[in-house]
């Protein structure tokens, strides 16, 4: 029987986990459907269509950005979700599906959406496996609740993205691991760390950047020493372990022994762009105070996070073979972190290790009510689970307020004549191109629309199908996206009067502002402000909100480490939308 807690009542235990899933599940579908069909998360929609191109028969995703399991994921979930579909009369065939995702994408989003949900539910009942194996059932259960309700892992299970995804096989890797650990007999055997090392293979062939979940099992097999005082039977055991490592993470991306050269330019880029723009020119460890900002303020609940660290060193104090285990990922995931660029959504793997911690301290804090224990245990768990809890549910209710973008939108559809020439940036207000744009674009960028891949050749087919449509140009530096023509906002440093865009026939610009102001578009903005007009302004502050208040406060905008301020009222920046006077 386990230090912590005594087990009694199994229905009751039983009817508390139920509770607590359906309380994360429930916190993970609220306003799910955000946004749609516009889709406002830059990440979401290249992350679907990497997807659902697999159902072009190549099962090679050719793309090694992110390794591969995830898509055959999301894609597999997909799959079952058109079968329900067509059984159930949702979609009358293949092509009605494929024609549904480039005229109104909103269910197959929401179905993608729906899996990062579920993942981040199921992590919940995992992080109870594993805090009931290492702790008892008190802690496992505390918790999945303090997980359950994290600020953070509720907002990020709303994203078509892998890093809830992630914590779950995560977890699961170290619900093998604790077997090792608490298990004599379980861990004297070769097959025991083959299999925990697959499940640890496959979280790294989900997100490449929780590779250091190896250095748990060596904390493992310090841990085992004992049992066998031979060092020559750790390193055998480790070994197999490893073995098991690559196996499960070669089953899960397969296809980058084909393209190894691929995979070695992709993962350089993924480096380059999360790493080295955080560490070149600064010290090490440049980051860590913005993560514990993070995870103080943000990420679990101000009394989980204190809570955790008193956890932590009870933990290595009660046991410090459990407590190891227990620690090395975060601890070590959190030094990785430390020399990226900040952002929130990278805590969610060590999210769930947070939230077991801080159950630690209070399982030990609850033993002293006797036998009371456990609804000592509980009283405080919700008690401390208020803050995170408060903080979801404003976060899933901010979420489900209309976007600055989406208003915009609408405001333009009821206002500007269909087939205008707009100047727009990516990922602001959610217009549709016209087939004449789409055209244009084509032919720019490729010299034929015929050249064009499977997906904008789709993308044209249907492009007649929609409502109005707008002869869109893009303002920014150009992309891999050869369906859009790009006027760079260097051009404005030199143009003051717009004669680029007039010479482009373009009516009308559409802006996105924020707190602080970009310098990339402030010459635009200068030039806007003498030579158009503006027609409309859409801003997500609170109306009551002083003009000091709102100018040090950003908007949120989704996939950043932006927080959602009180003082927001919607998600989005603050939109403007000008026509342009035509000179006399």
């Amino acid at each position: 029987m386990n230090t912590l807690t005594r087990p009694s009542g199994s229905r009751l235990w039983m009817l508390a986990l139920g509770i607590i899933i359906l309380l994360a599940l429930g916190l993970r579908v609220l306003a799910l459907d955000y946004g749609l069909p516009a889709v406002f998360n830059p990440d979401e929609t290249p992350i679907l269509n990497r997807a659902l191109a697999l159902a072009k028969g190549d099962p090679n995703p050719h793309n090694f950005l992110y390794p591969s399991v995830y898509f055959y994921g999301v894609f597999a979930w997909e799959s079952l979700f058109f079968l329900v579909g067509r059984a159930t009369g949702m979609f009358a065939s293949l092509a009605a599906f494929q024609t549904e995702f480039f005229t109104d994408p909103s269910r197959v989003f929401l179905a993608a959406r729906l899996f990062t949900a579920v993942c981040g539910t199921l992590t919940a009942a995992a992080l109870y496996w594993f805090g009931n194996r290492l702790y008892g059932r008190s802690a496992g259960l505390v918790g999945a609740l303090f997980y359950a309700v994290a600020p953070i892992a509720v907002r990020d299970a709303h994203y078509v993205k892998l890093d809830v995804p992630v914590a779950l096989v995560v977890v699961c890797a170290h619900v093998a691991l604790a077997r090792l650990v608490v298990d004599r007999e379980a861990a004297a055997r070769s097959r025991t760390w083959v299999v925990a090392g697959l499940v640890a293979g496959l979280s790294i062939s989900t997100q490449y950047y929780v590779g250091m979940i190896v250095l748990s099992f060596v904390a493992v097999a310090l841990a085992d020493l004992p049992r066998h005082r031979l060092w020559q039977e750790s390193v055998r055991l480790i070994a197999w372990a490893a073995a098991g490592v690559i196996l499960g993470f070669f089953a899960g991306t397969p296809f980058i022994l084909v393209e190894p050269q691929t995979a070695v330019r992709d993962i350089v880029a993924v480096w380059q762009i999360d790493v080295d723009r955080a560490v070149v020119g600064a010290s090490a460890f440049v980051s860590l105070g913005a993560y514990l900002k993070m995870l103080l303020r943000d990420a679990v609940g101000w009394p989980v996070c204190l809570a955790a660290v008193a956890g932590a060193v009870w933990a290595i104090v009660a046991d410090w073979r459990r407590g190891l285990l227990l620690l090395t990922f975060p601890l070590l995931f959190l030094a990785f972190l430390a020399n990226t660029v900040p952002m929130t959504r990278y805590l969610n793997s060590m999210l769930p290790f947070v939230a077991l911690t801080a159950a630690v301290a209070v399982a030990r804090i609850a033993r002293f009510a006797g036998n009371r224990a456990s609804l000592a245990a509980a009283a405080i768990a919700i008690v401390a689970a208020v803050p995170g809890l408060t903080a979801s549910i404003r976060t899933d209710l901010f979420l489900g307020q209309a976007d600055t973008r989406a208003l915009a939108g609408e405001f333009i559809e009821a206002n500007v004549p269909a087939g205008s020439s707009i100047l727009i940036q990516p990922y602001s207000a959610p217009l549709r191109q016209s087939r004449d744009a789409l055209v244009e674009a084509l032919r720019a960028n490729l010299g034929s629309p015929e050249r064009a891949s499977v997906r904008f050749r789709l993308q044209l087919a249907h492009a007649s199908s929609v409502s109005p449509t707008y002869r869109l140009i893009y303002l920014g530096r150009g992309g891999e996206d050869a369906d859009k023509l790009y006027v760079a906002p260097a051009v404005f440093q030199a143009d003051t009067d717009l004669a680029t865009l007039r010479r482009m026939n373009i009516d009308y610009v559409v802006l996105k502002r924020f707190n602080p102001p970009d310098p990339n578009i402030q010459p635009l903005v200068r030039a806007l402000e003498r030579r158009a007009r503006l027609l409309a302004e859409f801003s997500p502050y609170r109306a009551d909100i002083d003009p000091a208040t709102r100018a040090a406060v950003s908007p949120f905008v989704h996939n950043t480490a932006l927080r959602i301020d009180p003082s927001l009222e919607r998600p989005g920046p603050i939109m403007q939308v000008w026509r342009i006077e035509r000179s006399e």
